[in-house]
């Protein structure tokens, strides 16, 4: 696994105000590079609510390198790299903007955030800033200083490859259905999660997924009761839930709750009951997205609530959220068994 850490720190809410920079390198999975700079912003100005953020003040940076001068060092670091930043529409905007105040064109990059993986690999989490991910996945740092928080951003890439099981950047956007962002021509296009139509990002009724990727009631269409013995004969002897945790937030449809767990152990899988325990699959069965957005939310609140932060650990593997229709298509011949009894 190789890319670039970045993370900017600026002097006011202008985007070009840019006062410090880290990049961080990653090469095979490890850090391999550090840098860091102090730049002095074309306007000195620092507003007090950023210097009571990051503590960079207007005689830190008087002698500081401005950004026209330390893109002469940085592009060299930047160039062939993937990028990645928390939050990165926020960062690649400050590059784009300061490189811009000195007549630089920003040269094409593609990017990807970790606050975007993580909510794909972590559902369910009340919050997705850097320092709650941080304190969960037990990465010790100083928040908003810039070296600091690009390092914490870096593990935070890792651990969401460890937890997909991805061999890169590549192959863990496709696992995790997240797309890289791209900057062409000054232009930023952020990184999106695949399957989530723009409605479902602001609440629309028509939306098929709510914000956190939860099917929503509209998306549910009721599936039919479910054949027990035609599910069972067409799985045979092959228990296709073999090694996966599976978490219903409710009856699998024309089945009682003991029923539905007994059929998923009969399958080779094992029933679990909350964020803690790891599922692979979260089967919004019997729950509007709604009701399964405050149990994923709850289930997570209380791991993190019923553990100490240094005790608490990330899910193995990274969790898949189904309707009970793209449950069922997980099973031999799930699309087609006579599922009314």
């Amino acid at each position: 696994m190789r890319f670039l850490a970045i993370d900017f720190e600026t002097a006011s809410s202008n985007a070009n105000s840019a006062c410090q920079l880290a990049a961080v390198e990653v090469i095979d999975g490890a850090v391999a590079g550090q840098h860091c700079w102090l730049i002095r912003p074309p306007r000195m100005y620092f507003s007090p609510r950023n210097i009571e953020i990051h503590g960079i003040r207007p005689q830190d940076v008087r002698s500081a390198p401005t950004m026209e001068e330390v893109w002469v060092e940085l592009q060299s670091v930047v160039d062939g790299q993937i990028l990645v930043a928390h939050n990165a529409g926020f960062d690649m905007g400050v590059l784009v903007a300061s490189l811009a105040a000195y007549d630089i064109a920003c040269p094409q990059l593609e990017f990807t955030c970790t606050r975007t993986l993580a909510r794909a690999a972590w559902p369910g989490r009340q919050r997705y800033g850097l320092k709650p991910l941080g304190d969960w996945l037990g990465i010790a740092f100083k928040h908003h200083d810039a070296l600091e928080d690009a390092r914490a951003c870096a593990e935070i890439a890792m651990a969401a490859a460890a937890a997909a099981q991805a061999a890169d950047l590549g192959d863990l956007g496709a696992k995790l259905r997240v797309s890289r962002g791209r900057v062409h021509n000054g232009t930023i296009c952020n990184p999106r999660r695949f399957g989530r139509s723009r409605a479902g990002r602001t609440g629309d009724a028509s939306a098929t997924v709510d914000s956190w990727g939860v099917p929503t009631r509209q998306s549910q269409r009721n599936p039919g009761a479910w054949n027990t013995a035609a599910v069972l004969a067409a799985a045979g002897t092959s228990r296709p839930l073999t090694g996966k945790r599976i978490w219903l937030l409710g009856p699998l449809s024309g089945l009682t709750m003991e029923a539905s767990q007994d059929l998923i152990r009969e399958l080779g899988g094992e029933c679990v009951t909350g964020v803690d325990e790891h599922p692979h699959f979260v089967v919004t069965s019997g729950s509007a997205g709604p009701t399964a957005n405050e149990q994923l939310r709850s289930g997570a609140s209380d791991h993190a609530s019923g553990e100490s932060r240094a005790e608490s650990s990330p899910p193995a593997t990274a969790i898949r959220i189904l309707s009970e229709r793209q449950f069922r298509a997980l099973l031999p011949a799930g699309k087609s068994v006579p599922w009314n009894s």
